[in-house]
């Protein structure tokens, strides 16, 4: 009987296309959790506001997308904390708005959650509260604000500290409303800032 290896090898075929199918199935699904992985993880980002504010913020943040080859930094979700003084440059902006006695260079600190949107730019919409004491017609008391943002936030440089990991600069702008919850007393405000990202 005449010996043919065709069956042998369309069995070998089979048998290597069946192991590299199920070994790019184990590669992709080890991907896919190493990508929620990373992008689910929270960071820290610190930043430093010029107006409004003057103020130190934290920012711990989560990623929608990993960008590895120039570590981008592209937001999901931020919660960002803050302590500065009101109106120390801008202060005149505030008087503007507002029929109180209002005296300057109170210390605020706050807390808020930004929800960023994936589109070009960046932008990001963010509630918020805020806290402190605040001199109105010649009374000092604590004063809580709702606080609502609308802005962007932009890479402006970014570092490459290894294969892994890198630092980034960006550069935030927004529109901030403060409005206070015990007194008649509201201002819309520019905020704008920079922020440094260990990724």
């Amino acid at each position: 009987m005449k010996y043919k290896p065709l069956p042998i090898i369309i069995a070998v075929l089979t048998t290597v296309m069946l192991v590299n199918t199920l070994s790019a199935q184990q590669k992709r699904t080890n991907w896919l959790q190493e990508k929620n992985e990373y992008t689910g993880r929270w960071r820290v980002g610190v930043g430093a506001n010029i107006v409004e504010p003057t103020a130190v913020d934290v920012q711990f943040y989560r990623l929608s997308k990993i960008c590895t080859s120039q570590f981008a930094i592209n937001k999901k979700i931020a919660i960002g904390i803050w302590a500065g003084m009101e109106g120390l440059l801008l202060g005149s902006l505030i008087e503007r708005q507002n029929n109180e006695t209002w005296e300057k260079g109170s210390i605020r600190y706050g807390i808020d959650t930004k929800f960023y949107l994936p589109i070009l730019l960046n932008p990001y919409i963010g509630f918020g509260i805020e806290g402190g004491k605040r001199k109105l017609d010649g009374e000092s008391s604590f004063s809580p604000d709702f606080v609502a943002r609308i802005g962007l936030e932009q890479k402006i440089a970014g570092i490459k500290l290894s294969t892994r990991s890198a630092l980034n600069i960006t550069f935030f702008i927004d529109g901030k409303l403060n409005k206070c919850l015990n007194a008649d007393f509201v201002y819309i405000m520019p905020s704008l800032g920079l922020r440094f990202h260990w990724i």
